[in-house]
């Protein structure tokens, strides 16, 4: 049976342009899909998308959701809004995760869903537009960036685009999450991990309902919410979100002791917890309300995502 996607994008918002540098190399055998092409883009037919959305949604009763604030847990630096333009007078707002291997090194390559990224497709390749990205500190501190390459994109089974930023960000200022060896379900299985304290996994964008979201102005997470199954690439979760928070994190939080130590001992982890992205935000099923959110697991993609992340 198909699977039918409400894609969250959002439209309208205040104009922000950015030129996009074009001296940024390609990957060996990285690059242009092959197989993204008319064929697979006529596959898209039982997609309905956000495209021309007109306003935006009401936040549902007893939605679940927090606002980012200086006192929000850290990792929330890396998710990232991006702002990106479909023609002259219309422009398309989602969000992105700035992701890394290693915790000592510094971001460049971030993950945002490929319905985000499609319309920069023409018959010869992608041809990247004006778009601009923004990270937020805790602290208010923004940190503006641009996409100068799409490196992979997938639209059918899975919905994720892997990117290059024109510069890299210092960990310093924000430090691009992991993306998880593991998948969610076994992270957040306690009989493989820490008995510390129950893992939960967290959702994370710039949702755009007209309540908490705030029309897309901040970065809002709904955490120890449920993660479930699904076909393959798109899995549902019972975590609140909305148009705009295409393409931000879905991370599993595990505590670190003896049973993860050789987790703490091949990435050089500090502290006692640490927070593992794990996928995407994509959207949400036709008749399911904005409490139910598919996402694109990083499984679905982590032998492409761990080569980048390396080469950088």
């Amino acid at each position: 049976m198909k699977t039918t996607i409400l894609l969250s994008c959002l439209l309208a918002l205040p104009s922000l342009s950015f030129a996009a540098s074009d001296d940024c190399a390609k990957l060996p055998g990285q690059g242009m899909e092959s197989k993204l092409n008319s064929k697979l883009f006529k596959s898209l037919d039982n997609i309905i998308r956000f495209g021309n959305l007109k306003g935006s949604l009401e936040t549902l009763p007893n939605d679940t959701r927090t606002v980012r604030s200086s006192s929000s847990p850290k990792w929330l630096q890396a998710v990232g809004k991006m702002i990106t333009h479909t023609s002259s007078t219309k422009q398309v707002q989602c969000s992105l995760t700035l992701l890394s291997d290693r915790p000592d090194k510094d971001g460049i390559i971030a993950v945002t869903a490929g319905h985000c990224v499609d319309h920069w497709l023409f018959s010869k390749g992608f041809q990247i537009g004006y778009n601009q990205v923004t990270f937020t500190s805790n602290s208010g501190k923004k940190i503006k960036r641009s996409i100068v390459e799409v490196l992979k994109v997938e639209l059918n089974p899975g919905d994720y685009a892997i990117v290059k930023l024109n510069r890299a960000i210092s960990r310093l200022d924000i430090q691009p999450l992991l993306s998880s060896y593991y998948h969610y379900s076994d992270l957040l299985n306690d009989e493989d991990f820490s008995q510390a304290f129950d893992a939960y996994a967290t959702m994370a964008g710039y949702s755009a309902d007209r309540g908490l979201g705030q029309k897309g102005k901040v970065l809002t997470y709904d955490r120890k919410c449920l993660l479930h199954g699904g076909g393959r690439g798109l899995k549902k979760g019972y975590c609140h979100a909305y148009d705009g928070a295409s393409g931000g994190a879905v991370v599993v939080t595990v505590a670190l002791d003896d049973v993860t130590g050789d987790i703490r001992d091949d990435l050089q982890l500090s502290g006692t917890t640490q927070h593992f992205f794990v996928g995407s935000i994509v959207g949400q099923r036709v008749g399911d309300n904005n409490s139910k959110t598919m996402f694109t697991e990083n499984a679905h993609y982590s032998h492409l995502l761990d080569g980048i992340l390396e080469a950088h």
